[in-house]
């Protein structure tokens, strides 16, 4: 998916967010995001979301491995995740946790209300 938002002073604001969700085994779900996730993208990552953290999911892992921006719309997705999760008691957890994650995790204090792993492998082996 990409975004144009209407330009400003002449300039044109682009975002580019992909959502792509893999059937592992049945019941897991993996969901590779990329790109940017901010106010323009959030409507589709919450439908990626929410199409995948619903029964008959028991694990639902999101790889955020390849994203490169996080703003506040971005982490009320994954907070979304983790509620709908908890609602429909499915396992979540977030992989590949880089900078663009981890460092609005921390600031918010978030970070601490997710599983976290390096790669979906090693998530798949502890849970």
């Amino acid at each position: 998916m990409t975004s144009h938002q209407e330009p400003r002073d002449g300039e044109m604001v682009r975002t580019t967010f992909d959502a792509v969700t893999e059937e592992l085994e049945p019941g897991v779900l993996l969901v590779r995001m990329s790109g940017e996730i901010d106010i323009a993208s959030t409507d589709f990552a919450a439908e990626a979301i929410r199409a995948a953290v619903a029964p008959p999911a028991r694990l639902v892992l999101i790889d955020v491995s390849a994203v490169t921006f996080c703003s506040s719309a971005g982490l009320g997705n994954l907070v979304e995740a983790r509620n709908l999760a908890g609602q429909h008691n499915i396992t979540l957890a977030l992989v590949g946790v880089g900078r663009p994650i981890d460092r609005p995790l921390s600031v918010t204090g978030l970070g601490g209300q997710f599983r976290i792993y390096s790669t979906a492998a090693e998530a798949l082996t502890q849970l």
